[in-house]
């Protein structure tokens, strides 16, 4: 599961234009021996850029965006994310009840419905009537359908609902990223809006504020550069995981299906 999730982290790392490309995380996939990650560690601890001094190195490409614009990309971004964290959590409430019931009430049922029949079988057999051999190997047959059932049941969650989980752990570790994001921006954005009271009372120029609202814009280009790539991994994942999901259920259903209809050609039509 470690591996697994490791292995998880450095493909969606890998493909994040600007994490792939930086040098701490080059780093990181490049170093040869324990002094070059101490080395390394060091660096990246003493980066003066880190966190929102790096919105000082961002020259987009397009126009300085209006502050009303920027608030309401902001809160767009929130509402969003907030909206998507309560869907993963529930869905991952739901796969955690219902992979609970996959593996220990409902196998259960089967394996009492299961052996139910096979005791009417052994009851049926011991009537001493000599008509109804082939009808009490079938409904024993049926009762071993039923326990085998049981065990499709209780490793299913494995081969479909395992991939879903993880992808939605996955989301809520990033989604769980964005309150301090938003509130990040938020501050910034409040800070543009207290700029008249400041330029009124001379202590900041009116080319300060100006600059400052450069940098929010900035700040919200940066944001929406990132929601793109979000949004786009979001399309792509989901797409994926649903689809393997319901994959795997149509070939569990049709696989039981079969057993069914195999335990049914044991019953003639009378």
């Amino acid at each position: 599961m470690r591996m697994e999730r490791l292995q998880a982290w450095m493909t969606r790392m890998c493909r994040h234009p600007v994490i792939s490309e930086s040098e701490v995380f080059q780093q990181f996939l490049n170093f040869r021996d324990e002094k070059e990650w101490k080395t390394g560690k060091r660096k990246a601890e003493r980066d003066e850029l880190a966190g929102v001094m790096i919105f000082s190195t961002m020259e987009p490409e397009a126009p300085d965006l209006d502050l009303v614009e920027i608030e309401q990309k902001c809160e767009a971004v929130g509402k969003f994310t907030k909206a998507m964290d309560d869907g993963v959590k529930e869905l991952l409430t739901v796969g955690q009840e219902h992979w609970k019931r996959c593996t220990g009430p409902l196998p259960k049922e089967y394996q009492k419905i299961g052996k139910a029949l096979q005791s009417l079988a052994t009851v049926f057999s011991s009537s001493g009537y000599q008509g109804e051999t082939d009808l009490n190997d079938a409904i024993t047959e049926a009762g071993k359908t039923y326990e085998e059932i049981a065990s499709l049941v209780a490793e299913q969650p494995k081969k479909d609902l395992h991939f879903l989980m993880e992808c939605n752990h996955e989301y809520k570790g990033f989604l769980g990223c964005f309150p301090d994001i938003i509130g990040t921006h938020k501050g910034a954005i409040e800070k543009v809006k207290e700029s008249d009271k400041l330029v009124a009372t001379s202590k900041i120029t009116l080319q300060d504020k100006q600059n400052m609202v450069k940098r929010v814009s900035i700040m919200s280009y940066a944001l929406q550069a990132e929601m793109n790539h979000f949004h786009s991994n979001r399309i792509y994942d989901y797409n994926s995981v649903i689809r393997l999901y319901l994959e795997q259920q149509v070939q569990f259903y049709e696989t039981i299906a079969e057993k069914l209809r195999q335990a049914l050609s044991r019953f003639p039509v009378m």
